[in-house]
């Protein structure tokens, strides 16, 4: 079920539910692709910061193959679920030091 008030247009897409989901996600799996289009999916602990209405950043553990995904590609999606509501962020990630930097550009419900 697509998000009736997610979009990339420009406007704030990480709604105030958006966030408390995110906030409430004790897990959240990170999915990249390579440059030959491989997926990479790991699970990450939570979300590090949400700094703006688009931005969210997790520290780094390693992730030397999500990091060089987005070396290559920059293609990201993650999904954040808690109780009965649940989230798809499709987006562009980069990683800057100790951190995974994600730009989200779309939302889409996924329960």
């Amino acid at each position: 079920m697509a998000c009736n008030y997610c979009g990339g247009n420009g406007n704030a897409i990480l709604t105030p539910e958006i966030k408390e989901v995110i906030a409430q996600s004790a897990f959240v799996p990170i999915a990249t692709l390579s440059g030959d289009g491989q997926l990479h999916l790991i699970v990450a602990g939570q979300v590090k910061e949400v700094k703006d209405d688009n931005t969210l950043v997790f520290g780094v553990y390693k992730m030397v193959k999500t990091r060089q995904n987005l070396a290559e590609t920059g293609i990201m999606q993650v999904a954040v679920v808690s109780g009965k509501k649940g989230y798809r962020l499709v987006g562009k990630g980069r990683a800057e030091g100790e951190e995974v930097i994600f730009t989200v550009e779309k939302a889409d419900s996924l329960l």
